[in-house]
């Protein structure tokens, strides 16, 4: 089952961290032999399609193999665990309740006309 940190966030994170991290030995767990690449894609574009107030970084390693995909907020350091694909609309739906939106940018003056 996945494995999710209840813990509330203290503070408003600004950057949502998914693991790409693959071991060379088969043997041995990692988040990109969990399809952590096609996830990072996917929150990637829904953070940009909603317009969520998060930047997305694909990391290395976080310590977590055994129970990855790793997804990691910070600052804060709340782990999201365990979630797949399916879960994709669940994870964008607590960011955005958590991060809220984005403004959207103002044209620059040059191109306002005169």
């Amino acid at each position: 089952m996945a494995n999710t940190d209840p813990a509330p966030q203290a503070v408003k994170p600004t950057l949502l961290m998914v693991c790409v991290n693959r071991r060379f030995r088969v043997d041995e767990a990692s988040c990109a032999a969990r399809n952590s690449q096609a996830l990072a894609d996917a929150l990637e574009a829904g953070i940009n399609e909603r317009k969520i107030d998060i930047k997305i970084e694909r990391s290395v390693c976080m310590g977590q193999c055994q129970i990855g995909p790793t997804i990691r907020l910070a600052p804060g350091g709340r782990f999201i665990l365990g979630k797949s694909m399916s879960d994709v609309g669940e994870i964008l739906g607590e960011l955005e309740d958590i991060c809220g939106l984005r403004e959207d940018d103002p044209l620059p003056l040059n191109l306002l006309g005169s």
